[in-house]
Order: C-alpha cells, then sequence, then structure tokens
C-alpha cells in the first residue's frame, strides 16, 4: 500500500520482459523461413503495400556509427529508429539504416525488390500484443541506389509513416509471414485487426524491423534490426469525433481495472491528457464495482490534475468504503492545495475510527505542503494509531520550535515503543541538548522495549558526545550496565 501511495517506481522488470518477449517473436524457425522463402520468385502478394512519398530524396551515405544495430542477416546489419513524438492513433515515422555487416562490399538487389515489416510489441503482467505491419517498401523510388554498399558505409533511407499500414496479430505470424515470402500472388492474408496507429496503445512500446532483399531464383535475404523502444502518448482528444473519444475513453477505464501496473500507465496517461478527462475519472472512481487498485489509481489521477471538479470527487471518496482510496485522498489530496478539501481532510483525520487518515493526512501534508495544518498534527498526536503518533513525531521535528521540541519530548512517555524509539531519532536529528530533553530521554529507558532502549541510547550518544550504545543483542547484564551507567550521567549532569 505505501508503495502504491507515494508512487515509487515499480521494479524495472518492463525493459526486460518487453525486450526478452518481443524478440522471442520476432524470430520464426529458421526451418519455416527457409521453407516459405524456396517458391520465392519475386512476385507481389495480395498485402497493401507502403512506400515513401513520390519524391524520393537522395539516400544519406556515411560512415558507420557505432550504434546499436541488429544481428548480421544476408551479410548486412540493420537498424531501425522511431522519429519524434507518437501519439495513439497518430502518425508513426520510422527510419531504416544498413551497413555491411563484415565491412565488405555487399551487392544490393533493385531499390524496388527491398522491401520489410514491422513487428511493434507492447506488454503489461497482464497482457502481451505484437502486430506485423504490411509490407513496407522504404526503398522504392529512392535517387542515387547504388549497386552495392560498401564497406564502411551505411544507408539511411527516407522515413516512413507506417501508421496507416495494415496491422495483423503476432498469432498470425506463420500464414503471415509466408504470404510475405512466398512470391505466390494468391496467397491469402490473415485478417487484419485494423491500422499500425490504431493498435498502439498509450505506453511503452519496442520495435523490430525486417528487411527483405529479393533474390532472383532464391530465397530472399533478410536481416532484422535492433529493437527500438519509443512511448506511445495519448491522442489528441480533440482531434477524435464522439465515438471514437468514448471509445478511447472507456478502453483507458479497462486499462485502470486490469492490474496495479496497468493501473499505473493508465493514471499517467489520464494525467497528461488532464482536465478534458476528469468526467471520466470522476464517474468512474465512484463506482464501487470496480477493483481496488483501479479506485486508489483513479483517485490519484484526480489529485494530480488540479480542479475544482478534482475537489468535488476527492472529498466524495474520503467517504469510499475501500479504506485505500480513503488513505489516497488524505494523501495526494493536499496537492490541489484546496482549502475545501483541506477542511474536508482534517474532519475526516479528527473521526475517531480513521487513524490511518491522520497517518496519510500527515504524510502527505508534510510531502506535499511542507507544513501540517495544527488540526491534522494534533489528530495524529491524539491518535489511538502507534503510526500516526510516530508519523506526527516527524513532523514536529521538522518545526522544531521550543513548543514541538516540548511536544516531541513528551512522545518518550508513550505506550507504544515505536513511538518512543521515533521521538528520540528525530530529537537526536533536532540536535536540542537542553536539560528537559536529556532528561526525558534518560528517564525513558526505564520502559520497556529493546529498541526504544537502543534509540534512545543513540540519541543521548549524539546529543552528549558520550558514546554508550546499547546492544539489544548483548547478554542482561551489558544491558543494564549500559541503563546505569546512563542513569549515572544523567545524575551527575543533574538533567531532569
Amino acid at each position: 500500500m505505501e508503495l502504491l501511495l507515494r508512487r515509487f517506481p515499480l521494479a524495472s522488470i518492463r525493459g526486460m520482459t518487453r525486450r526478452t518477449w518481443a524478440a522471442a517473436i520476432c524470430f520464426l524457425p529458421a526451418a519455416l523461413l527457409a521453407a516459405a522463402a524456396a517458391a520465392q520468385a519475386g512476385a507481389a502478394t495480395a498485402a497493401t503495400e507502403i512506400s515513401p512519398p513520390a519524391a524520393a530524396e537522395p539516400i544519406a551515405a556515411a560512415p558507420a556509427a557505432p550504434d546499436d544495430w541488429g544481428p548480421p542477416g544476408a551479410g548486412l546489419a540493420a537498424r531501425l529508429a522511431v522519429e519524434g513524438e507518437v501519439a495513439a492513433g497518430g502518425p508513426v515515422r520510422i527510419t531504416v539504416s544498413l551497413r555491411s555487416a563484415a565491412g565488405q562490399a555487399v551487392t544490393l538487389p533493385p531499390a524496388g525488390d527491398v522491401c520489410g515489416w514491422l513487428l511493434a510489441a507492447q506488454t503489461t503482467p497482464g497482457s502481451k500484443k505484437a502486430y506485423y505491419s504490411d509490407r513496407i517498401f522504404f526503398a522504392r523510388g529512392a535517387a542515387d541506389w547504388p549497386a552495392e554498399l560498401a564497406g564502411e558505409k551505411v544507408l539511411t533511407f527516407k522515413s516512413v509513416d507506417v501508421s496507416s499500414a495494415a496491422a495483423y496479430g503476432s498469432q498470425d505470424a506463420r500464414q503471415l509471414l509466408t504470404a510475405y515470402l512466398s512470391g505466390q500472388a494468391d496467397q491469402p492474408l490473415p485478417k487484419s485487426v485494423g491500422k499500425m496507429g490504431q493498435v498502439l496503445l498509450p505506453g511503452r512500446a519496442g520495435a523490430k524491423f525486417t528487411v527483405c532483399l529479393s533474390a532472383a531464383g532464391g530465397k530472399p535475404g533478410l536481416v532484422t534490426t535492433n529493437m527500438a523502444e519509443f512511448l506511445v502518448g495519448p491522442p489528441d482528444l480533440k482531434t477524435l469525433s464522439p465515438e471514437a473519444r468514448t471509445a478511447f475513453e472507456a478502453d483507458l477505464m479497462k486499462q485502470f481495472d486490469r492490474d496495479a501496473w496497468s493501473g499505473q500507465q493508465a493514471h499517467d496517461t489520464a494525467v497528461r491528457l488532464g482536465r478534458d478527462m476528469l468526467p471520466a475519472l470522476a464517474a468512474a472512481a465512484l463506482e464501487e464495482d470496480r477493483p481496488p487498485h483501479a479506485r486508489l489509481w483513479l483517485a490519484t489521477a484526480l489529485a494530480d490534475i488540479p480542479d475544482e471538479r478534482s475537489v468535488d470527487a476527492l472529498i466524495k471518496l474520503l467517504d469510499s468504503p475501500v479504506q485505500g482510496v480513503r488513505y489516497v485522498v488524505a494523501y495526494h489530496g493536499p496537492k490541489q492545495r484546496s482549502a475545501r478539501l483541506d477542511k474536508a481532510i482534517i474532519e475526516k483525520a479528527r473521526t475517531a475510527d480513521e487513524a490511518g487518515v491522520a497517518t496519510w493526512a500527515l504524510l502527505g501534508f508534510m510531502v506535499h505542503r511542507a507544513a501540517v495544518p495544527e488540526e491534522v498534527l494534533r489528530a495524529g498526536l491524539e491518535s489511538d494509531s502507534p503510526q500516526a503518533r510516530a508519523r506526527a513525531a516527524e513532523v514536529l521535528a521538522r518545526h522544531a520550535g521550543p513548543e514541538n521540541i516540548a511536544r516531541l519530548t513528551g512522545l518518550l512517555g508513550d505506550r507504544d515503543e515505536r513511538v518512543r524509539g521515533t521521538a528520540a531519532g528525530m530529537l537526536a536529528k533536532s540536535k536540542v541538548h537542553t536539560p528537559p530533553v536529556l532528561g526525558a530521554l534518560v528517564k525513558a529507558l526505564d520502559l520497556p522495549g529493546e529498541n526504544a532502549r537502543r534509540r534512545i541510547c543513540d540519541a543521548l550518544s549524539e546529543l552528549t558526545g558520550q558514546a554508550r550504545p546499547y546492544d539489544p543483542a548483548a547478554d542482561a547484564a551489558a544491558r543494564e550496565k549500559t541503563i546505569a551507567a546512563w542513569k549515572e550521567w544523567g545524575a551527575k549532569q543533574g538533567a531532569k
């Protein structure tokens, strides 16, 4: 819960999971490709072909750079770059480069016979999707096409927008690639699942491009690029039709529901879209049949979009039957800097059975506003929850005036050893070593609790310069000797 509320980064398994999975599906067994390519005769397939604009620019030839290239194939290496920002439903511009893999000159087929296809993959813990594109004739019409690629030169082709290319699900890869490589014009293609620009959803994605070099009377040469990782941003809502916008919002709410990791991605998308998403977010957050993790991330998204409509929804969510939702509002709500919401959080924190709200409100105001309202601080100090009282101790130490030091010193007599230990640690950080503080620390050693005694002795050592640590693992005689030494020191100093 605390990790979610604080929004600590999730484990960096995303990249590795995406890389390993996408890499695995990028390559069909060599036997399949060899068999499918055996009948290659150079004829066009039934695919809808994507080519660069008619006004092709000269190909850029430059010395090879030590960038990320794919594995060698057909004597070549290839590189893919995704250009600029990619938004869901918008253009997806790619650039493909070729170079000799071994530094030796490689003969190239005519530009019109060079094509390829994109494989784009997206994965979350609960969903793995990959899409192949139609064949793309990215070299067609290129000026100054060379007959061979010299050893240290790189060919970088004019960028192509593949968003309008038909997309095919990875489950149809065998049929699709067989059709691409067979050379048979009547070879059936699987059913398209949409356009490449439509199937990519907001979130992280990776892509590889396979270059296909035809060979008269033989199987084509294939070379696959590096994995190019990119971020798919949310669509421009203003450009969507009412139907498309409704569908997008429904899909985003389903992403909130899928699992906690997907909920975080949906939160990020919603926050980037901003106020235009508030009606959908507020309605979804108040639906009690949604999974708890979805409601937590929906509430966080509302808190992260400053607006009076967010405030209205967050105030209602303080009465949510889901405890975690109330805690999210208490922690993230102060971001809104709304007097109305502050008042509602304070009232909830002062409720006898809402110690958790008091705890998270203390932390939320401390983190997001650097100041905690006195009412929230008092609610924390008077709470039945040791965690709330410990948080209150941290707040007191951050604003260590004489009054707060006195209140912090009073927590050394708390009935819970965790609170006493926290208070001792905070007093050590405050550097306040007045007789009342030192006397209270020495007196607190009479209360039980090995961890609290350790922290109290550490605080005394820090504030007095007398190194007398307390070791809970030592035998009873050694522990009693340490406590006796501090009491003797206190008596000599006249600490009270």
